[in-house]
């Protein structure tokens, strides 16, 4: 109910004032609370987790399982999204009838429920020719489709995407590529299925049957859950130890452990993480899949397994076997770093430590074993209490290492970058209606109320979203404890951040809306490419962006400085382009509204002081753009030196810097020089923008040189796109004076 002072407010209050709080605290609301998509909001970083419901299913407990994939211990809520990222290009999938499925719950479904995971529309399938080989029609079937309708055509994808392998890179049509990545796809798929129950051999293996070892398999109509059959490998290992002279080709007991240990070990490509936290007491606190908390870890490829010498095999082994496990230990750490070339003794050390030194099941697989029955059955009290146990356990051997994990999980859901991708567009509105409003003056020549409360708006609303930027790039910062700038993908986040705070600053001393609507622009731009960096696969192949680094970069320092400092110079060569394109909008309304429009009138009168206003915030720009990527260049430099012995080798990254450089110094010269005036400097400043893009993505798809670690194939239509939209820019604020000219000759000049 509306007080009496409310209702005075309001009632003085004009339609745009109220248009303008309305899109100010719907910023503030995008920013900040919960709304249909991102049910969090940034309180639950102050909460604790929810105690779970009695009545149904811990899946936010479930979420908070820490696991280890690509390299770094995360919620398996990170891995759920990511994978789905890959799969549809989308954090949901969709059940039968179309409706979103969270990832959580699909994974859950995934990891226990294997016939219900198979029914829900999990790929993305929406290349017309890779459509036909699955007999279907995007305008009839859509694009999204579930393993089950996808399973009969597995053996057509498998050979289109082989043929498609054995193309060069460079030569690979869309429906090439677009084959690899539903086969990759697939693979990840069964991947996460197997992850934590191994998949048994076909019954119909001649070997399996020769060896008699079908019923040390899991049988669900016998065995309590599947620890019986590792409960159950183990008794065959525990008599090889007690008498080693069983090791021996022919052996009964050697031959069903060998065929166990290659099927464990077969089982470990089949993970796609590792759910087993380090063990108690390992100092290198090293988490393990199923098959490696069994037998270890191959030591070389399988494929060696081709050259060992039997008879050496066995009696190397059976000499293993027979050490005191101490002893054991010694000798097995010796064989690695002195026999690296040697597969019999390697392959040897492996099957030793499977036999002698992995004597019990880790009680976590009881654990997860629990949890998949409870969840199949639908037994919400057990299955909450695995999880409760499974989390106990992994905190209680994990240490230090799932710290971050509450915190990831709250993040995922928190999404800030989403958040400010969309409130970046209420601030461009707001700084629009703001210049639409400037057609209306006071008396004296000065901008109306209305037209001050909308900068203002702009500004303060740009000063909190940008806060909720910066507050993403820490929480990625403190998750990967890193530098802000790791990847394509980050790049693109700190560019639009940078850009922004430039543009505060800006705008905080010429309050014009003109440093708002820019900065929004590229805010809003930057983070709409980050999130296409994000789904594509031959950047993100596992969809996480936070992944481990590749040796090259693995250096803090050089990140801190060369990377951002680069970076830095990215983001500014964007803010005076952007400027650039800034002057030719107001340039081309002028012309084209004429003196009669009221507000091209306005436009008019104010273009003198407009155009040196953004010529003066492009030469400032511009200043900053030199010196952070003249000192960002020379620092990749010093870094390159140490890294490949040389400080410039004419690399097409090295280039691309060199560049922008040469081009911001391009600039300024020809402002001191006064050989070019506020148009010309707009559209150097815009062509500005071609130059940095090149250098970002262009060189990156070349392939070539040391820096191809940030590879990509799909970004050439956008690049070309966009470059294309700039020459555009560019020719549009010269041709009005192009056509002044030629029509100026054949004017006829009228004689005195």
């Amino acid at each position: 109910m509306k007080t009496p002072s409310s209702k005075k407010f309001l009632g003085h209050l004009s339609f745009f004032q109220l248009l303008g709080y309305f899109l100010l605290v719907g910023g503030l609301s995008f920013v900040f609370l919960p709304f249909r998509g991102t049910p969090s909001s940034v309180f639950d970083f102050f909460s604790s987790a929810p105690e779970p419901n009695l009545e149904t299913l811990d899946l936010d407990g479930f979420s908070r399982i820490p696991v280890l994939r690509g390299g770094r211990v995360k919620p398996l809520d990170s891995v759920a999204r990511n994978a789905l990222l890959v799969l549809r290009n989308k954090r949901t999938a969709l059940d039968q009838n179309n409706s979103e499925v969270p990832a959580i719950e699909w994974m859950a479904k995934v990891l226990f429920d294997h016939s219900a995971a198979d029914q829900l529309k999990t790929f993305l399938v929406d290349h017309d020719q890779l459509l036909g080989l699955i007999d279907r029609k995007f305008a009839v079937d859509g694009k999204y489709y579930s393993y089950s309708e996808l399973e009969p055509y597995l053996s057509q994808i498998d050979s289109s995407a082989r043929e498609a392998g054995e193309v060069e890179q460079e030569l690979r049509d869309s429906f090439d590529q677009n084959a690899i990545e539903l086969y990759r796809s697939l693979l990840l798929y069964r991947k996460l299925k197997f992850t934590l129950s191994p998949e048994k051999p076909p019954v119909e293996s001649k070997m399996l049957a020769d060896l008699g070892a079908d019923e040390l398999f899991y049988n669900p109509l016998t065995d309590a859950d599947q620890t019986e059959e590792y409960k159950r490998f183990r008794s065959l290992t525990s008599k090889l130890v007690e008498d080693p002279s069983l090791v021996a080709m022919g052996s009964d007991a050697f031959s069903k452990v060998v065929y166990f240990v290659d099927h464990y070990s077969r089982s470990n490509l089949w993970s796609e993480f590792y759910a087993i936290p380090p063990e108690p007491g390992d100092p290198k606190m090293k988490w393990r899949s199923i098959g490696e908390s069994l037998v270890g870890k191959e030591p070389i490829d399988s494929s060696e397994k081709r050259n060992l010498d039997p008879a050496r095999f066995s009696s190397s082994l059976k000499e293993l076997v027979a050490l005191e496990p101490t002893v054991l230990k010694e000798r097995l750490n010796k064989i690695l770093e002195t026999r690296k070339m040697d597969p019999t003794s390697l392959f040897a050390a492996q099957y030793a430590e499977a036999i002698k030194l992995r004597r019990e099941v880790d009680p976590i697989l009881k654990l997860y074993e629990n949890l998949r029955l409870a969840y199949a059955s639908g037994d919400t009290k057990s299955f909450n209490q695995s999880v409760a146990d499974i989390r106990e356990e992994s905190n209680a051997r994990a240490g230090d290492s799932i710290d971050k994990i509450a915190f990831e999980k709250t993040y995922n859901a928190f999404e800030p970058f989403y958040r400010s991708s969309v409130a970046y567009v209420m601030i461009f509105f707001l700084a629009s209606i703001s210049w639409l409003l400037n057609a209306g003056t006071t008396p004296d020549g000065k901008p109306t109320k209305s037209v001050l409360l909308y900068r203002n708006l702009a500004y303060y609303l740009t000063l909190v979203v940008l806060l909720a930027h910066t507050f993403g790039l820490l929480g990625r910062m403190y998750i990967e404890g890193r530098p802000p700038v790791t990847n394509l993908y980050s790049s693109a986040l700190f560019i639009g951040w940078g850009a922004v705070l430039l543009c505060l600053f800006t705008e905080k001393y010429i309050r014009l809306s003109i440093a708002s609507a820019m900065g929004a622009m590229i805010g809003f731009g930057s983070l709409i490419i980050a999130h296409n960096l994000s789904l594509d696969s031959s950047l993100n192949p596992t969809g996480d962006t936070m992944e481990m680094m590749r040796a090259v970069l693995d250096s803090n320092f050089w990140l801190a400085t060369h990377v951002v400092t680069v970076t830095i110079g990215y983001s500014t060569t964007f803010l005076a382009g952007f400027l650039g394109i800034a002057y030719v909008v107001v340039h081309l309304l002028i012309r084209s509204l004429g003196a009669d429009n009221r507000f091209g009138a306005k436009l008019a009168s104010t273009e003198r002081q407009t155009s040196k206003t953004i010529g003066s915030m492009i030469f400032g720009v511009t200043c900053f753009s030199l010196f952070f990527s003249l000192v960002g260049t020379v620092l990749g430099g010093i870094w390159a030196d140490q890294s490949w012995g040389r400080f410039w080798g004419w690399d097409a990254k090295e280039n691309g810097a060199l560049l922008i450089v040469i081009w911001n110094a391009i600039i300024l010269h020809a402002r001191w020089a006064s050989t070019a005036r506020i148009r010309g400097i707009s559209c150097m400043a815009i062509f500005g923008n071609v130059v940095t893009a090149w250098s970002w993505f262009g060189t990156n798809m070349l392939g070539v040189g040391l820096h191809t670690y940030g590879f990509m194939d799909k970004a050439f239509n956008p690049l070309m796109f966009f470059v294309g939209s700039q020459l555009l820019l560019i020719c549009l604020v010269y041709l009005p004076a192009l056509f002044d000219s030629i029509s100026s000759r054949f004017r006829p000049t009228v004689k005195p």
